[in-house]
C-alpha cells in the first residue's frame, strides 16, 4: 500500500503482555495494529485494530480523526466479544458539542449529546494510540508536574474498554509529566515524554507510559502496576513513502 504524495503515513504494532495476574493468561495477552496518516492541513487519522486474548476475547476497531491541535473531529468504535458483535458508535465533534449514535447488542439503538469546550483534552477510546494522543493537550510550558483535566470523555470506564461504546466520564483524571527520557523498545530508540495517569476516578492502577516527543505523540511503551501487571511495547514502526 502506498500513501498519497502529500500525506505522511506511519504504521506499527504494539504487543500487550501480562506477568503474574491470576485472571489473565501469562505472556502475550493481546496486540494492537495501527496506521496513522498526517494530512497537509494538520489533521491526523488513526486506525487501530486491538485484540485481547481473554477468556471472553475482545476485538476493538477504532478510527479517530483529530485536527492539528489534536481536538477530535470524528471517531468510530466497534466492539466484538467472543466473536459476536457487541456494539458500535459514530461520534462527531464541534468546538462546543460532542454527539454519538450507535447500536448495542444489549440496548439496541443508543445516542447522546454533550456540551464540551474547545480545550477538551481528547477522547479516550482505549486503544493505546488514543492514550498517547490524550497527552497532546498537556501544557508543556509549565514543565514537569501534574495537570488535571475535568469532565473527561471516553467510550467506556471498563479498564479494557469492553463496554459500550457510549459516553462515560471521569472527573478527576490527571496527567503527571516527568520530562524527556530515551526509551529503547524492539521498534527502535526514541526520545519520549514520560507520563502517568494519576487520580483516576475509576480506580485504575498506576499507569506509566512514554510517547514520542516529535509532535506525533505516538505510543512507545507503557506499564500498568498491580494487580494487573500489564506492559506494552512498540514492536514495529514503518513509514510509508509516497509513490513507492
Amino acid at each position: 500500500m502506498t500513501s498519497h504524495p502529500k500525506q505522511r503515513v506511519l504504521s506499527g504494532r504494539i504487543d500487550y503482555m501480562i506477568d503474574g495476574h491470576p485472571d489473565f493468561p501469562e505472556g502475550l495477552w493481546g496486540v494492537e495494529y495501527w496506521r496513522m496518516s498526517h494530512h497537509p492541513n494538520g489533521d491526523r487519522v488513526m486506525r487501530a485494530y486491538c485484540e485481547l486474548h481473554d477468556d471472553e476475547p475482545l476485538i476493538r476497531d477504532v478510527i479517530a480523526a483529530v485536527d492539528k491541535d489534536f481536538h477530535p473531529l470524528d471517531t468510530y468504535v466497534r466492539l466484538t466479544k467472543s466473536d459476536r458483535f457487541f456494539g458500535n458508535a459514530l461520534y462527531n465533534w464541534s468546538d462546543t458539542e460532542g454527539e454519538y449514535q450507535g447500536y448495542s447488542a444489549e440496548k439496541a439503538r443508543v445516542s447522546e449529546k454533550v456540551d464540551i469546550t474547545r480545550a477538551i483534552r481528547g477522547f479516550g477510546t482505549h486503544n493505546l494510540g488514543s492514550d498517547a494522543w490524550l497527552t497532546a493537550r498537556f501544557d508543556f510550558s509549565k514543565g514537569p508536574g501534574i495537570q488535571t483535566f475535568e469532565n473527561n470523555l471516553l467510550t467506556s470506564i471498563d479498564h479494557r474498554g469492553a463496554t459500550g461504546p457510549a459516553f462515560e466520564r471521569t472527573t478527576t483524571s490527571s496527567l503527571k509529566y516527568s520530562g524527556i527520557e530515551t526509551v529503547n523498545v524492539p521498534a527502535g530508540t526514541f526520545e519520549c515524554h514520560r507520563f502517568a495517569f494519576v487520580n483516576t476516578s475509576n480506580d485504575h492502577p498506576p499507569y506509566d507510559f512514554w510517547v514520542t516527543a516529535d509532535g506525533d505523540f505516538l505510543f512507545i511503551k507503557g506499564t500498568v502496576a498491580e494487580p494487573y501487571n500489564w506492559s506494552f511495547e512498540l514492536m514495529e514502526l514503518h513509514e510509508e513513502r509516497a509513490g513507492t
